[in-house]
């Protein structure tokens, strides 16, 4: 058990064909590729979301969550018995990441997936719960503007949410001194002004940029109560989420030369949540008291 531990542990970190290298370097033992990926599948299929997302008994007065997607490479293979690379197909595909946390507190709760909106929308539900949603809670959920997002958290928190919608989508307007202006005003909730203001620029549009803009905002309209975020001193910014995709999203699953099974994903990811949440030594235990054995 222990071997597959160190096993799965440098599979999160770097390319199955590294891990063979890795363990004869380190511990003398010669491990297949191919059993390197197998231990992984294995344990990514044993992970359920259950284990990962106990609600918690204590309940929170404020959440924060975020949402947010990233495309990663997927490879399909036909059903040709002698040489499947004949009709294999790549493409890219959306993994959806969800965090949630306690206001004023650095840690967080993730869950990812590969799969469709709801679920996705579901998983965020699940991150809230960990962290202690309870009838009274207030969640503050920050996105980047994205229909879908804006969907599911209607969908599963309805008015115990409020959504805001990222400020940096508004403008790139290359007057600096202009759009900090239009900025400021956002901030102190002066809608209509900066719709009046990008209104008054359309003429001179030639890259459609402020079009996009007043676009973007006109169909936001209730998603930019920054003010009051910034008095309840919370996020007005989905900077977390983003990083979060660059660190545990694409720091494994978007590595050169690397393409995926969706359900080969979808076990990554889970054991992926694990370590970052840390559960990564509740797992292990629970596999030792049950002595699982997942030997190739």
């Amino acid at each position: 058990m222990l071997l597959e531990r160190k096993i799965i542990d440098f599979a999160l970190d770097g390319s199955f064909g590294k891990i063979s290298k890795k363990m004869k370097e380190h511990y003398n033992i010669d491990v297949p590729i191919s059993s390197c990926q197998k231990i992984t599948k294995k344990h990514g299929k044993e992970i359920t979301e259950t284990f990962l997302m106990k609600p918690s008994d204590k309940k929170e007065n404020y959440i924060i969550a975020e949402c947010d997607g990233v495309m990663v490479p997927i490879v399909k293979m036909g059903n040709e018995k002698k040489d499947k690379r004949k009709t294999r197909k790549s493409e890219w595909k959306e993994v959806k990441l969800s965090l949630a946390k306690k206001k004023g507190t650095v840690y967080k709760i993730y869950l990812a997936t590969i799969g469709s909106r709801e679920k996705a929308g579901d998983q965020l539900e699940k991150c809230v719960k960990k962290i202690g949603l309870g009838n009274a809670t207030k969640i503050h959920f920050v996105g980047d503007g994205a229909p879908w997002i804006a969907e599911q958290v209607e969908r599963v928190f309805g008015s115990q949410a409020t959504y805001l919608a990222e400020s940096s989508e508004l403008c790139s307007e290359e007057k600096k001194i202009w759009l900090k202006t239009q900025q400021d005003k956002m901030k102190n909730n002066k809608l209509e002004e900066v719709i009046e203001e990008l209104e008054k620029n359309l003429p001179n549009d030639k890259e459609e940029k402020i079009t996009k803009c007043l676009r973007y905002i006109k169909n936001r309209k209730n998603q930019f109560d920054y003010k009051n975020a910034i008095e309840n001193d919370l996020p007005i910014g989905s900077g977390e989420i983003e990083s979060a995709n660059k660190s545990i999203v694409q720091k494994r699953l978007k590595i050169p030369g690397a393409w995926w099974l969706t359900e080969t994903v979808e076990h990554m990811l889970k054991l992926i949540c694990l370590r970052e949440n840390g559960d990564w030594e509740n797992y292990w235990e629970n596999c030792y008291q049950k002595k699982i054995n997942y030997a190739a």
